[in-house]
């Protein structure tokens, strides 16, 4: 692999899998918030309350890795 196919895909790395931590981590968090509310007959509310943790979690994470990736592009003085 030429020398520079391989700085991009190390500038692409971090940014790879970001759609899928997003969706996974709202999916993950949704059927939490399901088993809570079938153990404590409590339906829909664990499920909605999760389901926005889940998506401000999942935000926090790509902006975290989006503002660290522009710390580096910046030019040094």
């Amino acid at each position: 692999m030429p020398k520079k196919d391989t700085k991009i895909w190390n500038e692409l790395g971090p940014y790879l899998n970001l759609g899928w931590q997003l969706v996974i981590t709202i999916v993950l968090m949704i059927f939490l918030g399901k088993w809570i509310d079938e153990k404590f007959d409590t339906s829909p509310t664990f499920i909605v309350i999760f389901s926005i943790l889940g998506v401000f979690a999942g935000m926090y994470n790509f902006l975290k890795v989006a503002m660290k990736s522009n710390k580096k592009k910046k030019p040094k003085k």
